[in-house]
């Protein structure tokens, strides 16, 4: 089948077949771009009409063919836009029009209402895809430290940003076209579920509060490699294998995916689910995003950030002193000059447990936890209790930032930015 482009191009010098094809190809995602401002079929399809007659006047103005898809999304946006604010009956306001995604490689930041348009989109890129879209809409980075960062040149950089935006456009061209045959979300998870596995990773942006403490953190654990975890986890396999230790909070509390899966309510549950042990060290750790549901305040989200450790090797080799050292170590490097207490405490997965506080201004803070794994979890883990140890360490991030920033309220760690 001929791109785009070479239509375009075919279009721009005169071909009207050439547009006309442009015309059968888009006209279902222009239709639904229309209707989700418009919200009627009739106005939508005028103005997808509209949009196809100004877009084939200035057809020639447009000096890069491959950026056709979303100039010709911006077009329809607007031409939408200007008819819903020439009609005198009220069908809705126009603060409640979508803040739709344009898609193209003039939008370099997204609003909280585009994230939300682009939510099931989000959610079907892979995870370093995804990184790329944080730090460039949300941390906004330039094209230049992405490429950076990724160790590319810029004009490779560009091609990746621009091959995510084609796979977004596309995904959230379905959902469109979805919505205007009847609602629906096309990712087969419920919209809330979907709206919080959207929410930026601000672990992956340095210059956020959160990715500087995870930075921070890391530098301590240099001999640990990086173990990527899923979001969701098999609840009702993690219950058959590791019992009813799987599940240490509220049952309220858990996210519900279906019957069977939830979201991650803390990264221990998919670690376990995940690492195997075959008689060689395993020293890894992970960070990402944990879910709860709750009553969202000043210290609570129901999405949050956490980093994790994992230790396992033959009980002569690994010492849980080794490990109180290495936690209190990273404390005093995210956190300098703070009193500290080690405090005794109870985990459902532990034999042994404590809790890490820090002080601020009289007040005592827990900001992470570390134990040994129950006998249990290391014959889970593929390890022989007599003869093998498991060690672990988790960190609440927010927690860490508000106090080492001084910040007052969790909410505002999202927009927050340090040196």
């Amino acid at each position: 089948m001929e791109q785009l482009a070479n239509l375009v191009r075919r279009a721009q010098a005169g071909d009207l077949d050439a547009y006309g094809e442009l015309v059968r190809r888009t006209q279902g995602a222009t239709c639904a771009v229309t209707f989700g401002v418009l919200r009627d079929r009739g106005l939508a399809e005028d103005a997808a009409q509209e949009t196809y007659l100004r877009a084939f006047r200035r057809l020639r103005d447009l000096h890069d063919p491959e950026a056709f898809a979303g100039w010709l999304r911006r077009t329809a946006i607007t031409v939408a836009l200007n008819a819903r604010r020439s009609q005198r009956r009220t069908f809705l306001q126009l603060d409640d029009v979508p803040d739709v995604p344009v898609l193209d490689d003039h939008e370099t930041e997204w609003s909280d209402r585009q994230r939300l348009a682009l939510a099931s989109a989000l959610v079907s890129l892979s995870p370093d895809d995804r990184r790329v879209c944080d730090r460039r809409y949300h941390g906004k980075w330039t094209t230049a430290r992405l490429a950076q960062a990724a160790g590319v040149d810029e004009a490779a950089m560009r091609k990746r940003l621009q091959r995510i935006r084609d796979r977004l456009r596309k995904e959230i061209e379905m959902i469109e076209q979805e919505r205007v045959s009847g609602p629906g979300i096309r990712v087969d998870f419920p919209a809330k579920i979907v709206e919080l596995l959207a929410r930026p990773r601000l672990d992956d942006l340095p210059e956020n509060p959160v990715g500087r403490i995870l930075e921070t953190l890391r530098s301590v654990y240099d001999d640990c490699t990086e173990h990527v975890l899923p979001e969701i986890v098999d609840f009702a396999e993690a219950r058959k294998t590791i019992g009813d230790e799987a599940l240490y909070i509220n049952p309220l509390e858990l996210h519900r995916v279906d019957e069977r899966r939830i979201l991650r309510y803390d990264l221990t549950l998919p670690l376990l689910m995940t690492a195997r042990y075959e008689g060689q060290p395993l020293r890894l750790w992970t960070a990402g995003k944990a879910y709860r549901a709750c009553q969202i305040d000043s210290t609570h989200l129901e999405s949050f950030h956490q980093a994790e450790v994992f230790y396992m090797d033959r009980r002569a080799n690994l010492d849980p002193w080794r490990l109180t050292g290495q936690v209190i170590a990273s404390a005093e490097r995210a956190m300098p000059g703070r009193a500290m207490k080690i405090v005794p405490t109870a985990y459902a997965m532990c034999s042994q447990a404590w809790e890490l506080e820090i002080d601020d201004d009289g007040r005592w803070f827990e900001v992470l936890a570390w134990g040994v794994y129950s006998d249990r979890i290391v014959r889970h883990l593929g390890g022989d209790p007599a003869t093998d140890i498991a060690m672990g360490a988790g960190y609440g991030l927010e927690r860490f930032a508000m106090l080492r920033y001084g910040i007052d309220d969790i909410r505002k760690l999202e927009a927050a930015e340090v040196a």
